[in-house]
């Protein structure tokens, strides 16, 4: 009977270290060893952090999302609008943020190739319809089950229009910290920020970290 037990213990342990292994995945993408930091003559930009489905303290519930969040500060004399934030994709073309919540609850409707080599995308699917993902199964319905009841898609909705990076007013020396909901498309450029002043519009650019294979 010890000499049983003596198999069966390793046996055990492996079973349990293979379980832990299982479970979420974390982000390659949140362990940016620092800020990327861009300036203008009038604005100062820094990309603090990328979040994806499944990250701490993000709204993001589609694996085709993140979440960029940013700081953003008014160093002009002059009053400004950051007015939208875009992602620049490796064709060259821009691939807009999400402004409304119920965006990020569902795969994102865009030309783009998405991350983990998406088959296909939402767009002109029904809902609940499956959908290819990176070799995992998503439906449409599926990301939405957690936000079911009326008061957490009240409260989600609430903190995604506090949150999100879309014309947003800030006096001189104002600075904030928001984020911008994009798709997770596979080798973006740059992050591209529009903003407005003095009755003309600008847009500053910050480089993005590679991804890892």
């Amino acid at each position: 009977m010890l000499l049983y037990h003596y198999f069966l213990l390793p046996l055990l342990i492996s079973a349990l270290t293979a379980a832990g292994c299982a479970g979420p995945k974390v982000s390659s993408a949140n362990s940016m060893s620092s800020p990327i930091r861009v300036k203008s003559a009038d604005l100062a930009a820094a990309l603090i952090r990328i979040a994806e489905q499944g990250d701490k303290e993000t709204l993001v519930e589609d694996a085709g999302w993140c979440e960029y969040v940013m700081e953003i500060e008014n160093i002009s004399t002059n009053a400004l609008t950051v007015q939208n934030v875009k992602l620049l994709n490796q064709d060259g073309g821009y691939v807009d943020s999400a402004s409304a919540y119920e965006q990020i609850i569902a795969p994102p409707d865009v030309g783009s190739e998405l991350a983990g080599d998406v088959a296909e995308t939402a767009a002109g699917m029904a809902a609940g319809q499956i959908i290819p993902f990176g070799g995992q199964i998503f439906s449409v319905l599926s990301h939405t089950i957690s936000a079911s009841s009326t008061e957490t898609k009240a409260n989600a909705k609430r903190a995604f229009g506090l949150r999100v990076l879309k014309n947003v007013e800030l006096a001189p020396a104002g600075k904030v910290e928001r984020s911008a909901f994009l798709p997770n498309i596979t080798k973006a450029k740059v992050l591209v920020v529009d903003y407005a002043q003095d009755g003309r519009t600008y847009r500053i650019e910050i480089p993005l970290p590679m991804k890892g294979p």
